[in-house]
């Protein structure tokens, strides 16, 4: 039996046990090292054998330096200094465990993105598991592939039905797969829980130390997964409750080595909650329901805000309003409605559900008239149910129905959150002064605005207008996004945009929009205006989350204000983000002056947009407020009512401060900017050297040139890709674009030329088509039948002395062929005289296989260089072996001090960081004990009680385990740096020759 690693990028790190006599065609590559002999006629075009130095050079990569990465040169994003923050801070643990937590449209995407490309490259990770809303899978599948040259599985239905068929009807996604992308509504169902739970049992049964069932956790909208707002008695808190979305995500994140959650909004104003998110990042320093470690919250939580940020161009949004004025009828049908309302509620004594009722009918009514005609429509039609609403439910049901708590199911009618709500309060009849003539009569004035607007939408109309077909005919090149909560008054408002002459410049998302459809709706949007007629994009909420929308558009309109200050944050966010080049115009609708309940009630609902739209820290603590607000405002008895206070929070206040942001911002960026220009020049990474990759893999596989096309708007090379053989179509994926499937993109090397262009591809280190020709050129040079001698004489003007080079390859690997370090270094020679001195090599290098159209010496030289290879008595060879030999040792000695020194930083860590949780964890045990002896039942419901019990109870299990839990950290840190093994093989020989030593034709060693 024989242990095999694959050097391939796409499985970096896996493993394969065969039995070696029986594969077809078995054979062990030697161990390369200089040329024993070299030909005349065998020496390389200097342009073919710098291309696979350079796959060489960029296959390198190294975890010996925490400073030294590779994932920014291989993604097609632009990526900022800021936004390296989290893959400085992953590279300096020995486990990444990080919060993103950035402000709406930073690019939390790119920042995970590059975390996850190292921790592949550096082969601490190959499987990675994406948890994300339904209607996001696909931009991740999407972003992945374009920007970091990574391929993820998406496990639907239609997936499992592919696998059944091709694998059988036990097949299993999460086996199959290394890298998949699942929905986070998905997660928690049964079928998901028996597939995960197969895979969790073949770590378990395995028979080895393996802790982990995959390597990298993506969570993103990760606020979804946290415990929900609780309950609350009047003036005290509540104690929020794991949902079964909570439960699933923190079982999958027990067994992820690597976690990565994203969320703009990460705290509702609960801090058990928090730390409930907390936990499933890294259970090493939080648990949920304990206190907070301020530096441990510091140490993973990475938060950027826009105003941190005034050197990145990110534009002042401008909130502005659209005054309308309500008509006659409008006013006196809600004033009607508002009536039976609170005659209703004091009929009942304030009866259950009256509140919940009131809030919900009026939310409607300001959303459309057709909207709340069809929600009036469908109560008046519907049962009860079985489960009534109690008196003690309705803060709970405000919350996660109307208020921040509010889920991110799919907008609907009957299956609609709000509406579950309103059903479940018929049977205490909260309508109850209401006879059904009335109720019948405020239906059918809805109903007959199903085709024609009210004083709102016609304001709309002369907006959209005014912006985008001023002159009734033309239309402009300018686009906004129109949002409304609900389906009802988005079909409403279409069918009245349509007959008005909208309808080849319309598009619309909502709920029920397939998700293949709504990506290419988004590309249509964000295509330039000149290409595509699309001016307004109208959609629900559903559109709310990771739909960038700012290429082409800066102007958005809120025809509705949810009760949710995170959703109207998000909103905002789909316009106003990284590469917004003008101010975002966010709009809101305001009746014009009057003393209506009608105007009253809109006017301080455009209030709440106002303070969601001006808060610039966190929003946990605006939606507290802003949900007591809203409740009181809205109640029928809201003459009597008092704003429900909050009881203070001791772990808001740390959260408070490290969520403001204000970190060590121009030294820390600074020096993050300096190091990515550094890497990449050592990295010999230009647009020249990048096509001369691609062409010679073109060349070598015997397939067609790159054609050079040029491009109007830059002065880089732009090419167009031929035909090529069916081996490399996978390498072209992601070329094409939704809008014109099957018709490939032009390409540069140039990152320059494709930046804020999407008919341009950036070819960077990670797009697919370089990986496969790097793929190439370096399976080739250290194959037994390799396609170039590894030997070249290159003339090199301006070369003070004539030298010969040899460039080498050291790779250091540890226990269970994990390699720890790989790196290609340079010894060179004088061809008269004595080793140079590295930097001096490094020169000869630079100016020789970096130049571009790189000149042989002639075959005179050639011969000459040969023979002194060759000759039996000649040192040439001799010394630059041995110079090879004497800096290969030096190097192994060097780095192996690092990887020791980064062994013992890695321990050190791991025993503070459980030193600090063991102790914050025994005074939160011994708090929360004296709290739940102390306050009285009636202040929580009975399942935030056993909610509190079962948080003691693992309080009590983590601190009884977390010895264990150290030592078996401190163990696999110690393995991952044990049994290091070098390798050494020379990848090519360079003589560079001054001009005179290449005329004269006589070069003496």
């Amino acid at each position: 039996m024989v242990g095999l690693q694959s050097l391939d990028e796409d499985r970096l790190g896996q493993e394969l046990t065969v039995v070696w006599e029986l594969e077809v065609g078995h054979t062990v590559a030697p161990n390369q090292g200089l040329p024993e002999t070299v030909r005349a006629e065998a020496f390389d075009d200097p342009n073919t054998l710098a291309a696979f130095v350079d796959a060489v050079r960029w296959g390198a990569v190294t975890s010996a330096d925490a400073n030294s990465y590779q994932a920014p040169f291989r993604s097609g994003a632009n990526v900022e200094a800021y936004q390296l923050v989290p893959l400085s801070r992953a590279l300096q643990s020995s486990r990444t465990n990080l919060l993103l937590a950035d402000d709406v449209g930073l690019g939390k995407t790119i920042e995970a993105g590059l975390v996850v490309q190292e921790l592949l490259l550096r082969h601490r990770a190959r499987s990675v598991v994406i948890v994300c809303p339904p209607s996001l899978s696909l931009k991740w599948q999407d972003e992945m592939r374009e920007k970091f040259g990574l391929d993820f599985v998406i496990v639907n239905s239609e997936l499992m039905a592919k696998v059944r068929r091709s694998h059988g009807l036990n097949a299993n996604p999460f086996r199959l797969f290394p890298r998949v992308i699942v929905s986070m509504a998905w997660l928690p169902s049964l079928r998901a829980q028996r597939l995960l739970r197969d895979v969790l049992a073949d770590v378990r049964s395995s028979g080895t130390a393996r802790r982990y069932a995959f390597d990298v956790l993506v969570v993103d909208e990760a606020h979804h997964v946290a415990p929900a707002s609780p309950t609350t008695a009047p003036g005290q808190r509540g104690y929020a409750v794991d949902s079964k979305r909570t439960t699933a995500t923190m079982r999958l994140a027990e067994a992820c080595e690597h976690r990565l959650f994203l969320s703009a909004t990460p705290h509702n104003g609960y801090s058990e909650s928090f730390t409930a998110l907390l936990e499933m990042i890294d259970g090493r320093r939080f648990t949920r329901g304990a206190s907070i470690d301020e530096r441990a919250l510091k140490e993973v939580m990475v938060r950027w805000l826009k105003t941190d940020l005034p050197d990145k161009g990110f534009k002042t949004r401008k909130l502005g309003t659209l005054p309308f004025t309500p008509s006659e009828e409008e006013q006196q049908q809600f004033a009607r409605l508002e009536r039976l309302l609170a005659d209703s509620a004091r009929a009942n004594s304030k009866g259950s559900g009256g509140d919940i009722v009131a809030m919900l009918l009026k939310k409607r009514f300001l959303s459309s008239p057709w909207s709340f005609a069809r929600t009036l429509e469908l109560y008046e039609g519907s049962d009860g149910g079985d489960r009534q609403l109690r008196m003690d439910d309705e803060d709970q049901y405000y919350t996660e129905v109307l208020g921040s708590g509010q889920s991110d199911e799919e907008e609907g009618a009957a299956e609609h959150p709000e509406f579950t709500a309103l059903r479940h309060s018929k049977g205490s009849d909260p309508l109850v002064a209401a006879t059904s003539s009335e109720i019948a009569s405020l239906i059918e004035w809805g109903r007959r605005y199903e085709h024609k607007p009210d004083s709102r939408l016609e304001e709309l109309l002369t907006f959209l207008a005014a912006v985008c077909r001023p002159d009734g005919t033309h239309w402009t090149k300018e686009r906004v996004v129109v949002f409304t909560e609900y389906a009802a008054t988005l079909e409403w408002i279409e069918r009245v945009l349509r007959q008005r002459g909208y309808n080849d410049v319309l598009e619309v998302i909502q709920g029920s929009t397939p998700t293949e459809e709504r990506e290419k709706i988004r590309a249509r949007f964000t295509e330039s205006p000149d290409k595509h007629p699309v001016r307004v994009l109208l959609a629900t909420d559903s559109a709310g989350e990771g739909i960038d929308l700012q290429t082409h558009c800066h102007r958005l309109v809120n025809f509705d204000i949810p009760f949710n200050p995170s959703r109207l944050e998000q909103r905002i966010g789909r316009i106003d983000r990284y590469g917004q080049i003008k101010n975002p115009e966010i709009v809101h609708f305001v009746p014009v002056s009057g003393s209506t309940t009608y105007d009253a009630d809109m006017k301080f609902m455009g209030i709440i947009a106002t303070k969601v739209g001006q808060a610039t820290e966190d929003l946990g603590k605006v939606n507290q407020v802003i949900d007591a607000e809203v409740q009181e405002h809205f109640a029928p008895t809201r003459t009597t009512r008092k704003a429900r206070l909050t009881a203070p929070d001791d772990g808001n206040e740390v959260i408070t401060r490290v969520l403001a942001g204000g970190m060590e911002l121009n030294r820390q960026l600074t020096q993050l900017s300096e190091t990515y220009d550094e890497h990449k020049a050592a990295m010999h990474l230009t647009p020249a050297n990048a096509r001369r990759v691609v062409d010679t893999a073109l060349t070598l596989t015997s397939q067609p040139p790159l054609v050079e096309i040029g491009d109007d708007r830059t002065e880089a090379q732009v090419f167009e890709i031929p035909n090529l053989g069916r081996s490399w179509q996978p390498a072209l994926r992601g070329l094409d674009t939704r809008l014109e499937p099957g018709v490939p993109r032009p390409i540069t090397f140039d990152d320059q030329a494709a930046q804020q262009r999407t008919d341009l591809v950036h070819i960077h280190l990670g797009h697919a088509l370089m990986q496969r020709a790097t793929r190439t050129l370096r399976s080739a040079l250290f194959s037994t039948d390799s396609p170039v001698h590894r030997v070249t004489a290159v003339i090199a003007p301006g070369l003070p002395e004539s030298c010969v080079a040899a460039v080498s390859r050291l790779v250091l690997v540890g226990r269970g062929g994990l390699r720890l370090h790989e790196e290609v270094f340079l010894t060179g020679v004088r061809l008269r005289g004595q080793a140079l001195a590295e930097s001096k090599v490094e020169q000869v290098l630079d100016e020789t296989l970096d130049s571009e159209d790189l000149l042989l010496a002639d075959e005179k030289v050639r011969a000459h260089l040969a023979e002194q290879w060759n000759d039996d008595g000649s040192r040439l060879r001799t010394r630059l072996l041995t110079a090879m030999e004497r800096k290969s040792a030096s190097r192994q000695e060097k780095v192996t001090e690092a990887l020791t020194q980064r062994r013992d930083s890695d321990i050190k860590r791991a025993h503070e960081i459980f030193d600090a949780f063991r102790l914050n964890l025994r005074g939160s045990r011994d708090r929360l004990e004296q709290a739940i002896r102390a306050e009285e039942e009636l202040l929580f419901t009975d399942d935030q009680q056993k909610q509190r019990r079962r948080d003691l109870h693992h309080m009590n299990e983590r601190l009884d385990s977390l010895d264990d839990e150290e030592a078996r950290e401190i163990a696999s840190i110690q393995e991952r740096y044990s049994d290091i093994r070098p390798y050494v093989s020379a990848a090519a020989v360079v003589f560079a020759l001054t001009p005179e030593d290449a005329k004269n034709g006589m070069v003496k060693a």
